[in-house]
């Protein structure tokens, strides 16, 4: 009988047990729900990632942001909409607020000058049209930020090329008109100045403001549609860096202000650009020992500038010839001895072609170029040029079949060498494959050989792509190569290569679809992995 009860007693708690697994299972459950709930409030209540970077990092990045929109006051309001701590970080930051840009009202401008808390100012000056009354518009605030000319760190001073005036109504240009206006202060911090504007011919004085007496930390200089002789009555002596853009004066004649603007001691950079066909110092009697990078672009006469330059600790230059200039045979002719420090190069014609005349190339030109700069470890050239460097020419002697040396072999530092576009003319074999190969036999190191714009020139794509690849076999086999802007399809058929050997894609922008299609094709084994790297400049 005890037998029974027990027996009873122990199936009533078996059977008592499913309900109280269920129920702890309904526990678990629900304490599943709420631990979730619990972590989803905690997730909601935290900042997001970005909003707990440090300010100084957030400030970094909101700096970036604002200053590369072109509504940089309107991506302000934006940015400070997103959250109250955007907001402050915004309204309490005072590098945020020291571009001032005097067209956009009075009222802005005091907010300008109030947050950005004394820190240095950029003044921008914008105006369209050369009418008085439309720069008499900008009075009230340039009154405002004149009071603060000792902060001044740079002037932006810009006008449109539309010619707006009334009847009754002076022409004046923007510059002239700024110029005029502020010439009696004085700018102790004023380091950078860019004067952008349409062609015009001011009065004499009227970049006074530049001279040492006013400015004297003066350091970066622009001008931009440049005329008159003597604009500035005193050198700015300590200038490092100058843009000057010449500009066809009264009578059709473009003038140089030499002596009277550039200084010589300090420059490091030298930038000229348009007419220069009143130049006619004596040999060799402007000297620029700190010089040491000089650009010329689209100047209508190159020789006589190089003819009287001195610049001994000269490095890089960077030129574009006007397309009916003198030949290079011309322009270098006599000056091998002048620009031996010289290590890059860049001389290109492109740009011109559209524009002027462009002469023939002759070897002449070549041979001038190379004796010019012998000392160069890196240039860059049309790729038009190429054959004309490796083409071994017939010494010009009667009834003699013997030839001259290669104009490239003049170039005996040479260490990298960078094509733009790829010129009809040596998709077939040619003499460079085999310049390659000698350089390769005579122990030297590998040349460095960069191609940009493969379809340049009108070359068409398909014909690149059918010829290019096994000249790209024999390249790579000679150089290091790096490729610049071209097809992918192209890409593809170029990806079967050795694993020592690299190929890397470059473009400004490199979009995402490129990406995809590159890793497309990593997926599907048509290109691998290891020897394709993606760059963006």
């Amino acid at each position: 009988m005890d037998e029974l009860i027990r027996a009873r007693a122990e199936l009533v708690l078996l059977e008592e047990r499913p309900r109280e697994l269920l129920q702890q299972l309904l526990d678990v459950r629900a304490a599943v729900v709420a631990q979730r709930s619990k972590i989803d409030e905690i997730i909601r209540s935290r900042p997001t990632v970005i909003s707990r970077l440090p300010i100084e990092l957030l400030l970094s990045i909101i700096h970036i942001d604002i200053h590369a929109s072109y509504a940089p006051q309107k991506r302000k309001q934006e940015l400070a909409s997103v959250s109250r701590r955007w907001r402050d970080v915004i309204l309490h930051s005072p590098c945020l607020w020291t571009t001032v840009h005097v067209a956009s009202g009075i009222s802005s401008t005091k907010t300008h000058l109030e947050r950005s808390r004394g820190a240095l100012l950029d003044i921008v000056i914008e105006a369209a049209g050369w009418s008085r009354s439309k720069h008499l518009a900008l009075v009230p605030c340039l009154d405002i930020v004149e009071s603060h000319a000792h902060r001044w760190r740079s002037l932006l001073v810009t006008s449109s090329d539309e010619h707006v005036g009334d009847d009754n109504d002076d022409e004046m240009p923007l510059t002239e008109f700024i110029g005029e206006k502020i010439k009696h202060l004085q700018f102790p911090s004023l380091k950078r100045v860019a004067i952008l504007g349409p062609s015009t011919y001011c009065g004499i004085g009227y970049l006074d403001f530049l001279s040492v007496d006013h400015a004297p930390a003066l350091e970066h200089l622009e001008l931009e549609e440049f005329t008159t002789l003597h604009d500035i009555a005193k050198p700015i002596t300590m200038l490092k860096t100058l843009r000057l853009e010449f500009c066809v004066g009264s009578g059709g004649i473009g003038y140089v202000p030499f002596p009277y603007l550039i200084p010589t001691q300090a420059l490091t950079k030298l930038s000229l650009s348009g007419c220069m066909a009143i130049f006619l110092p004596p040999q060799n009697s402007i000297h620029f020992p700190s010089l040491k990078t000089l650009q010329m672009f689209y100047v209508t006469e190159i020789r006589p500038f190089m003819n009287v330059l001195v610049a001994p600790n000269l490095e890089e230059f960077d030129c574009i010839p006007m397309g009916d200039g003198d030949a290079s045979s011309v322009a270098w002719s006599g000056l091998s001895f002048k620009f031996t420090h010289v290590r890059h190069l860049s001389f290109s014609r492109s740009g011109s072609a559209e524009t002027y005349r462009t002469p023939e190339i002759l070897y002449d030109d070549i041979m001038a170029l190379c004796k010019t700069f012998p000392g160069v470890h890196h240039v860059e050239l049309d790729a038009e040029y190429l054959p004309y460097l490796v083409k071994p020419t017939p010494i010009q002697e009667p009834s003699s079949n013997s030839y001259g040396r290669l104009p490239i072999d003049l170039w005996t530092e040479l260490q990298s060498l960078t094509l733009d576009g790829l010129h009809s003319k040596w998709l077939d074999p040619n003499q460079f494959l085999a310049w390659l190969v000698d350089r390769q036999m005579l122990g030297l190191r590998q040349l460095h050989v960069k191609l940009k714009n493969l379809c340049s020139y009108g070359t068409d794509e398909n014909h690149v792509e059918h010829y290019f690849p096994p000249l790209y076999e024999h390249l790579k086999e000679n150089c290091i190569l790096e490729l610049d802007n071209f097809p992918l399809s192209l890409c593809i058929h170029l990806s079967s290569m050795p694993a020592d050997s690299s190929l890397r894609l470059h473009s400004a922008k490199l979009p995402t679809s490129l990406m995809v299609d590159v890793a497309a094709a990593i997926l599907a084994g048509d290109m691998d992995p290891n020897v394709v790297s993606l760059a963006s400049e």
